[in-house]
């Protein structure tokens, strides 16, 4: 499949030999500078943002494993909640209403400060 090459014979190139003699001109070498600068800025933002990466991850995992902790304890008390919550409703429907007798604090109106003080003593 491969051919062996001689080490006398000259390695084949697939440009002619003018163009490899010429010199690189300092608008060349200028642009070539700015694209090393370019690709220099980029491996820099990455190498950033794989450090940012890294840090959010970390927290990613704590805030994780902090979401089983409660979700674990709501398992652990939901059976109870939902025994309250009913029983408060049960409760909230049985109650029967205050009779006439004794009016709300909210129906007998604001208090005035000869009561207020008089209650205080």
């Amino acid at each position: 499949m491969w051919r062996e090459t001689a080490a006398t014979e000259p390695p084949k190139t697939t440009a002619p030999a003018a163009a490899v003699a010429q010199p690189v001109t300092e608008t060349e070498l200028r642009t070539i500078l700015d694209r090393l600068d370019a690709a220099r800025d980029i491996f820099r933002l990455n190498r950033e943002l794989r450090e940012v990466l890294s840090r959010r991850e970390g927290e990613i995992q704590a805030l994780r494993s902090r979401n089983a902790e409660l979700e674990e304890i709501m398992r652990k008390f939901a059976p109870m909640l939902l025994n309250v919550a009913t029983t408060m409703g049960l409760a909230a429907k049985n109650e029967k209403p205050e009779p006439e007798s004794y009016p709300s604090p909210e129906a007998q109106g604001p208090v005035s400060r000869s009561t207020n003080s008089a209650l205080n003593t």
